[in-house]
């Protein structure tokens, strides 16, 4: 059965004694040591890392305020560009409008000579053909009164069509 040994007791609570004395004093600060700088190590990792958070953030925040401000920028110089090409767009209208009407005025002019100096050289060929035919129709030399007395009256009738 089981039998008690007071000299394996006593051996093995020595043994016990002297393996607790060796690793509290050599083996455990040694460890707490190593412990020790790792978590200062983590510690200082972590207060880092924190800090280039608050860095980005602050550049994030920075480079967004700086986009803002781009972005309104943008939008006023868009704006005003588009403002001084309706201004020109507008004073270019104008002056072609002021040329294209100077333009007309000078054509409805010149139109109206055209017209005018057709209309003469119309009128003294058809009253000489005129004449000519009445003569020939009639049989009858016609006498200066009786020529202009009949231009007038065709005159008269083609100024009718002519403003009809």
């Amino acid at each position: 059965m089981f039998k008690l040994e007071i000299n394996i007791i006593f051996w093995t609570l020595i043994s016990f004694g002297v393996v607790c004395w060796v690793i509290s004093a050599k083996i455990y600060p040694v460890l707490a040591k190593m412990m020790q700088e790792r978590a200062d190590k983590i510690a200082g990792e972590l207060a880092s890392a924190e800090r280039q958070n608050r860095e980005a953030d602050a550049l994030r925040q920075d480079l967004e305020e700086r986009q803002r401000a781009l972005e309104l920028a943008e939008r006023r110089i868009l704006s005003e560009a588009r403002e001084k090409a309706k201004t020109q767009a507008d004073a270019q209208l104008k002056a072609l409008q002021a040329e294209f009407r100077a333009l007309r005025k000078t054509k409805e002019e010149d139109l109206r000579r055209v017209e005018d100096d057709f209309s003469r050289n119309f009128e003294e060929h058809v009253g000489q053909m005129l004449c000519a035919a009445c003569e020939k129709i009639l049989r009858v030399e016609l006498t200066p009164e009786m020529q202009q007395r009949i231009l007038q009256e065709r005159l008269e009738e083609l100024k009718k069509l002519k403003e009809f």
